[in-house]
């Protein structure tokens, strides 16, 4: 495992006219709730005081923006609930879920005031579109009155169909279109999402670039790495969460994944971030989310096995509390790997 860490940072844009963030989109964790409702509320303000007033805004997000509610929104099966990210701070949060036949519903979309207008609203709209690989259509509703969301929407394929949805303050549009995955390289977005069969060439490609900085480690997909022939197919089978991290061309540039040996313990796998991909905080963002998906899935502690020559790696995961047992292994591969395993209680 190599992974490297560091802040996201803001860079000067050729015109010198604004700082860029490069964002990332993740799922949420149980820790960063109050912030999302924080987010939430100031965003909701911003957009229906207007419309409602604000004693009824204030209303809306008290019962629909609390912190159980928010919870249960992470228990769902069938449903994504993302936040999208730069320096730590949170900058937005969207949430959608697969129904039948392929439909995707998106539930919302919601972008601080102050950082609208950069491209995180698409991008996290695509980032929902894309966590469903078998989604064929995308439905969601916008209160009539919302222009600025009407617009949005309409911009980015979405009709609005005859029929309307009531609500206690009035009517819902409906909107819908035809899911498609395109790419956009002047995204700057990571995001994380759930790894794909499809995505195998690119993540080998990942690890030998890893492996590269290390004389003597090889990359063997037909035996060490056959795992990632079929990524997806190979963690459904071993009831492994696998997550990847895409750019806006569909580039993979990080990864991990996490399974369970024995009861109440995880173990992290694969864990790596492609050399022009560091000093943005992925290898944290990746194991912050193994280790929050670890905790709800009942686990007490979480480990891995580290390859001796990856003395960087080691450094990152002594500063995450992660702690040398002293047990070692040979793996007997081709590239003659000795592992140390590293442990921690969560």
């Amino acid at each position: 495992m190599k992974p490297h860490t560091a802040n996201f940072i803001k860079r000067s844009s050729r015109s010198g006219d604004r700082a860029e963030v490069d964002f990332l989109i993740r799922p949420a964790r149980r820790d960063e709730l109050a912030g999302i409702r924080d987010l939430l509320v100031e965003t909701w303000h911003d957009t229906y005081d207007a419309i409602y007033g604000v004693e009824r805004v204030t209303e809306i997000t008290n019962a629909w923006h609390g912190l159980d509610r928010l919870a249960r929104g992470l228990e769902r099966e069938a449903h994504v609930f993302l936040v999208a990210e730069a320096s730590s701070t949170l900058l937005g949060t969207a949430s959608a879920n697969l129904g039948p036949d392929g439909l995707v519903t998106l539930g919302r979309l919601y972008v601080r005031p102050g950082c609208q207008g950069q491209g995180l609203g698409t991008a996290m709209l695509r980032a929902c579109e894309t966590w469903f690989p078998q989604g064929r259509s995308m439905r969601l509703e916008v209160e009539t009155k919302n222009a600025k969301a009407r617009s949005f929407y309409a911009k980015r394929g979405f009709a609005e169909l005859p029929e309307c949805s009531e609500s206690p303050e009035g009517q819902n549009i409906i909107c819908e279109k035809m899911i498609g995955w395109g790419r956009d390289p002047s995204s700057r977005a990571l995001t994380i999402r759930p790894v794909r069969d499809e995505d195998a060439q690119e993540l080998l490609g990942l690890i030998a670039l890893c492996f590269a900085e290390y004389p003597g480690c090889l990359v063997d997909p037909h035996d060490d790495l056959a795992d990632l022939v079929k990524p997806a197919s190979a963690a459904a089978e071993k009831n492994r969460c696998f997550w990847v991290v895409e750019n806006g061309a569909g580039r993979i540039g990080a990864c991990v994944s996490l399974d369970y040996p024995h009861a109440e313990i995880a173990e992290l796998h694969r864990v790596y971030v492609r050399p022009d991909m560091r000093r943005r905080g992925l290898a944290g963002k990746l194991v912050a989310l193994a280790e929050s998906e670890a905790r709800r899935q009942g686990a007490r502690r979480i480990f891995f096995w580290s390859d001796t020559r990856f003395l960087a790696a080691h450094r990152f995961y002594e500063q995450l509390s992660y702690r040398l047992t002293g047990e070692e292994r040979d793996l007997g591969d081709v590239s003659h790997s000795r592992e140390y395993r590293f442990e921690k209680s969560i």
